[in-house]
């Protein structure tokens, strides 16, 4: 699932996704609203940011991301997955505009 974002669309990368013969589902550019695994990347980065150093060999980047990963929990992801239908109503209130999410 990608929404247009340049390192999407790169040249590299759509060569890469071919290679690996993945489809992309085409998301709407206006509506990243519906796309909640944008609240856990933010979480993640939060996360990084309270308990990583800003300088962090790649090695360590590695096992701190997959820290942060487990932190978000599996209660995050249920919540998440729960609120879709409020969020796609959200998007339809809005004419597909921006909402709170």
């Amino acid at each position: 699932m990608q929404d247009g974002a340049p390192s999407y669309t790169a040249i590299k990368t759509k060569e890469e996704l071919r290679e690996r013969e993945i489809v992309v589902i085409t998301w709407p550019p206006f509506s990243p609203d519906l796309n909640p695994i944008k609240r856990v990347w933010h979480i993640m980065k939060n996360y990084l940011q309270d308990n990583y150093p800003k300088n962090i060999i790649y090695n360590r980047l590695r096992e701190a991301v997959k820290d942060a990963w487990d932190k978000v929990g599996s209660f995050t992801f249920k919540e998440l997955i729960k609120s879709m239908p409020e969020r796609c109503q959200a998007v339809i209130n809005a004419n597909g505009l921006f909402t709170k999410y």
